[in-house]
């Protein structure tokens, strides 16, 4: 028996390729896996399997005889084509169905928070609502602190992967994510705001440029808010993240 290696998406794909490609004897056809294929998580890691299949080659047929095989081999290719077209508009119609309202893309962000707390053993309530084409997320629950880490690095890490799954389901969804623990963002806001007053105060005063600490793009946009219609100094970004940072300078 002859033997050949394919990657498919499952035995039916391997066997058709197999046909396709060889003069092969359907009957005599045998499969073996040698990887399973592989859906990944929300489309994201998805592989194809490894078939191993063993087959003999079709004998000699008379006129007659390959005629007839030549007419089952049309047939075939035609049957083919109509059913990859029907599988090709039934996975474009299920990606227009995931893509046509913004409550496929709440439900898959709620439950990718969802799924993240008990993969990390947190136990916290998970609010969701749209506002404006923004899906904010607020999860509520004294364990679930931990996950804001050092100036709010982890949360900014799954506000981000929320965003991600959500762009892998809907490539071109305009709805953007924000993610908030026991109202910590509210609460950073208020603080770097303290911290500026107090350093614009400063340089009010003493007429130096201050450089504030290193921040991320949604502390800085804070920053420059809050001091934007000073009548003293002015603001700007200066550096590369994540080493970016805020500098006051004095309004000559």
């Amino acid at each position: 028996m002859e033997s050949k290696i394919f990657y498919a998406k499952n035995s039916d794909e391997a066997v058709e390729q197999l046909l396709k490609s060889t003069n092969a004897d359907k009957e005599s056809i045998q499969v073996t896996v040698k990887e399973k294929p592989s859906r990944g998580f929300l489309g994201i890691g998805a592989k194809d399997g490894v078939f191993e299949l063993k087959y003999e080659l079709v004998k000699e047929k008379s006129e007659l005889e390959m005629e007839t095989v030549e007419v089952e081999k049309i047939k075939t290719v035609e049957n083919n084509e109509i059913e990859n077209n029907e599988v090709k508009e039934d996975e474009d119609r299920d990606k227009e169905e995931v893509n046509v309202t913004t409550e496929d893309e709440i439900r898959i962000a709620k439950e990718f928070i969802e799924e993240l707390l008990k993969n990390a053993d947190v136990n916290a309530e998970v609010d969701v609502k749209l506002e404006d084409n923004l899906i904010k997320i607020r999860i509520k629950g004294d364990e679930a602190s931990c996950l804001i880490g050092r100036r709010g690095d982890t949360l900014d890490a799954i506000q981000f992967l929320t965003g991600l799954a959500l762009n892998r389901v809907n490539k071109h969804s305009h709805t953007r994510v924000f993610v908030d623990i026991e109202n910590y963002r509210s609460k950073r806001e208020e603080s770097l705001k303290r911290y500026c007053y107090k350093a614009a105060r400063e340089v009010a005063r003493t007429r130096r440029t201050k450089k504030l600490d290193y921040m991320n793009p949604y502390e800085r946009r804070i920053i420059h808010s809050a001091l934007q219609n000073d009548r003293y100094v002015i603001t700007y970004s200066e550096g590369t993240d994540p080493y970016r940072r805020v500098v006051i300078e004095y309004k000559k």
